[in-house]
């Protein structure tokens, strides 16, 4: 059977954090076919090249993860691959050796020995492109030592005050969900309350695209503020049709100018998600290091 070529390209990282200060990082790489992913450690002030030469070697049936060994005096890691029901040697100390067993959902069981240090698998593929905390295995949310330059080595943890600092760059999503949903409950209440049938399944489709244009826009997708603008732009040309013969009223003109201001604002919030995406930090922009 013919090898599978694996066709790899860089994924991320993962910041290992102790009390604020990044101790280390996990490069990571995947490949485009199959998903494995490829793990190499970065640590501050190491400078030595890997004794092997290209990525690293497969343990079969194993996941990367890094083991955290936590003592009065801080942390160590190392990158190991590992699978439930393994056992892996370590030592705390030049002076100690025990055997810590994987469990099935990848927590440590220590054997005979239980060492000096509390100990802990951190699994990398559930924290790429994330700080995580290596004392609760949790992600690290808030400010980092190495915060100061996105695109910098281990400064993927962007400061608290980022939020605060531009809020603005946000408002125009916050009004465009607001309007979203504003216009889904007022749909809502047409289809239910409207004698005409064309009515009743117009709005039922406007208040259904607008509710998913607000979701996805909470997710920060590009084509989000599209599907609200483009169900507002139907909703607004078919209500105009529907309702020019019978005349306008005032409740319709207040709709019309809601499903108007639909089409505005998710144009104005996919310019700003596009802006967004376009400054955003991206792995391949990080400088070579280590």
């Amino acid at each position: 059977m013919q090898a599978h070529q694996h066709d790899v390209v860089y994924y991320g990282v993962v910041n290992l954090v102790h009390d604020s200060y990044i101790i280390g990082a996990v490069d990571v790489w995947r490949c485009r076919s199959c998903d494995q992913l490829f793990c190499e450690d970065k640590r501050y002030g190491v400078t030595d090249l890997a004794p092997e030469v290209g990525l690293p070697k497969i343990v079969p049936d194993t996941k990367w993860a890094a083991l955290v060994c936590t003592r009065d005096k801080g942390s160590n890691w190392t990158l190991v691959q590992t699978a439930p029901g393994q056992t892996i040697a370590h030592s705390c100390t030049p002076d100690t050796k025990l055997e810590l067993i994987v469990g099935q959902g990848y927590d440590l069981e220590h054997g005979p020995a239980s060492g000096i240090g509390q100990h802990r698998l951190i699994l990398i593929e559930k924290y790429v492109n994330t700080a995580v905390d290596v004392q609760s295995g949790k992600p690290h949310t808030t400010t980092t030592n190495a915060y100061q330059a996105l695109g910098k080595p281990f400064s993927y943890t962007p400061p608290l005050s980022a939020a605060v600092i531009e809020p603005s760059r946000y408002n125009i999503l916050n009004l465009t969900s607001i309007l979203l949903i504003a216009t889904a409950i007022w749909s809502l209440t047409i289809a239910v309350t409207s004698t005409l049938i064309i009515l009743r399944a117009l709005f039922s489709l406007v208040a259904l695209g607008t509710l998913a244009g607000t979701w996805f826009l909470s997710k920060r997708r590009l084509w989000a503020p599209i599907i609200g603008a483009a169900t507002a732009t139907i909703g607004l040309v078919v209500f105009l049709i529907t309702i020019s013969p019978n005349g306008y009223g005032i409740p319709d003109y207040a709709l019309s100018v809601l499903l108007a201001a639909d089409i505005l604002t998710g144009w104005l919030a996919r310019q700003r998600i596009k802006g967004m995406i376009e400054r955003q930090w991206h792995p391949l922009d990080m400088p070579a290091y280590g």
